[in-house]
């Protein structure tokens, strides 16, 4: 069955709204993954060598040092020269069809330079001790990874409020057979008695009673179930505006995405363009998984029975939300679009039935374009990361387990692992894959893990479990490179933010916003600008509240991402680029 992550964390004074997204950064420097159709070229701008912006670590675990004013002039000159010369690579090519201001700011979201100028005066980060590139991986490693497995994909679905997600993919996995007929008559029975049978398949993955009785998905629901061609870990995220916090959290596991539309008159409408809002959360969704990394889509144009299966109605959705997505940075060729009734079970995982889609509609079903799509690559070589998502408790696990991804790395029973932020050393005892005992995972792979030799306390949802001698950064001042989005409210320094990265959650402070960047040459327009308004690209230095796991986003990109809200109003995207100081 599946299962909720992020059950504990309480976002009530995030409910109030959102501001349009309008810009994007692109992971340009990412081997772009094959397409849903065909295969997707190389991103426009390759990764040059350039140095790396080096990130502060703790020579030990529990050590506390502030790293702000380490390094040497020598060091400041050399890092001035590489700095200087990465400005120098050729400019990315513009994408057909999209707005220029949009794709400039989307295209410098890369690393392929750090526009900021550094005086003598600026804080430096000292080298690392033991820099990533210098781990060697275990001979058991190198074994596993020859063992043939099939691909694993994490695939969210996400959309509007109301758009049927739930409904669809709790459909899916009954005809799929990952839920019994008793449970569905079980559902079935239980929503009639609610007054809502129409409930029935979403209540597959709302299994919460707050769930059922609003009506509404609030938390991100796990599941499970395998294509000729894949393993497929779904996260169902939440569309309510009220939830957007669960679906970053969700969104930051994806590596591909169900964007699901209400093709019904004036639902499409309101997803897309909000009511009395500047935008719906199908427009705010798309932005964000693409921001999160996500490359890979499926356009699920849901409730077509309501139009009764027209053609027009879908090529008009096609129409409107073509243009938007190439803006988010989504590759035409990485795009699929599929027609489907998930009440009715038309075109999930059979062809459709209905004549009057089968009239105009011969392309693939929903679940064969899920089953195109490819695996990205994985950091098997890297040290070990697992950013813990939530934390569980059973039987086969113990008191101490936490649920997550292995970004990067391998994992085994009897491994040794460094749990951070705290700093604590603890021994693997129990793997588990939707509730299937495992002794080994690699990278990519969703887990439950057992520790034994720590406090279940010490375990929060954000934290890392790391490879014991490359801990990850536990940070308390970074600097990072973002697109301010359609605020209406200039950021000024001093300001207060909330800041979201993979699992974690944050309340801080804007310390210096350091330079305004120009969107064309990203060249530094002005140094310390008096505040930050819509659209534009700037560098700024952020302090959380309290330390978080954070890694620069040329070192490891899914520890490098971030959002910055306030007031239940995304204000900006980005990714880090210095760690300032750390714990």
């Amino acid at each position: 069955m599946p299962r909720k992550f992020n059950r504990s964390i309480n976002y009530d004074d995030e409910d109030d709204g959102y501001d349009d997204y309008d810009d994007y950064y692109d992971d340009d420097d990412e081997e772009a993954p094959s397409s849903v159709k065909a295969p997707v070229k190389a991103a426009a701008v390759k990764s040059k060598d350039v140095a790396k912006t080096v990130e502060a670590q703790p020579k030990k675990p529990k050590a506390s040092a502030n790293l702000s004013n380490v390094g040497s002039s020598n060091h400041k000159e050399a890092s001035n020269a590489k700095l200087k010369a990465a400005e120098l690579g050729a400019s990315p090519k513009e994408m057909e069809g999209a707005e220029p201001q949009v794709l400039e700011g989307i295209m410098h979201m890369t690393l392929e330079g750090d526009y900021r100028e550094r005086g003598k005066g600026r804080e430096q980060t000292p080298a690392l001790q033991k820099p990533i590139e210098a781990f060697i991986p275990e001979s058991w490693i190198l074994e596993e990874i020859k063992q043939e497995r099939k691909p694993l994909l994490h695939l969210i679905v996400i959309g509007h409020v109301d758009a049927g997600k739930s409904t669809l993919m709790g459909h899916i996995l009954h005809l799929l057979g990952r839920v019994s007929q008793k449970e569905m008559h079980k559902n079935e029975r239980e929503s009639k008695q609610k007054g809502k049978g129409s409930f029935a398949y979403a209540w597959v993955l709302d299994e919460g009673s707050e769930e059922r009785a609003r009506g509404v998905t609030m938390t991100v629901a796990v599941a499970h179930f395998e294509t000729p061609k894949l393993r497929v870990v779904l996260l169902d995220a939440p569309g309510h505006r009220d939830f957007v916090p669960n679906m970053i959290s969700g969104a930051a596991q994806a590596d591909a995405a169900v964007l699901v539309v209400d093709a019904s008159l004036g639902a499409f409408e309101a997803g897309l363009d909000g009511e009395g809002q500047s935008g719906g959360q199908t427009r705010e969704h798309a932005q964000l998984v693409r921001s999160l990394g996500v490359e890979q889509l499926i356009v699920a144009v849901n409730k077509m029975d309501a139009v009764n299966y027209s053609q027009k109605r879908y090529d008009f959705i096609k129409g409107s939300l073509h243009s938007f997505l190439r803006q988010c940075g989504f590759k035409e060729a990485a795009i699929s679009w599929i027609p489907v009734c998930a009440m009715e079970g038309e075109n999930l995982i059979a062809p459709p039935s209905a004549p009057a889609l089968k009239s105009w509609y011969s392309g693939p079903t929903l679940m064969e374009s899920v089953d195109s799509f490819e695996q990205p690559l994985r950091n098997t070589l890297k040290p070990f990361r697992l950013i813990v998502a939530e934390l569980v408790k059973t039987r086969s696990l113990g008191q101490a387990a936490v649920s997550g991804k292995l970004e990067s790395g391998a994992l085994r029973i009897g491994s040794k692992v460094l749990v951070m932020p705290i700093g604590e050393i603890a021994t693997v005892k129990a793997i588990e894959q939707d509730g299937h005992p495992l002794t080994v995972a690699l990278a990519g792979d969703s887990v439950d893990v057992g520790l034994t030799g720590v406090e279940p306390a010490v375990l929060i949802s954000g934290g890392v479990l790391c490879h014991p001698d490359y801990p990850v950064p536990v940070v308390t001042k970074l600097e990072i490179r973002v697109l301010i989005l359609g605020i209406t409210v200039p950021i000024l320094r001093g300001g207060q933010v909330v800041l979201h990265a993979h699992h974690a959650r944050e309340s801080a402070k804007v310390a210096e916003l350091v330079a305004l960047l120009d969107s064309k040459s990203g060249a530094v327009v002005r140094k310390k600008p008096r505040c930050l308004t819509a659209n534009q690209s700037a560098l700024i230095e952020i302090i959380p509240e309290r330390s978080m796991c954070l890694e620069v986003y040329s070192q490891f990109k899914a520890l490098g991402r971030i959002a910055l809200r306030d007031g239940g109003k995304t204000l900006a995207v980005g990714i880090i680029t210095r760690i300032i100081s750390c714990q």
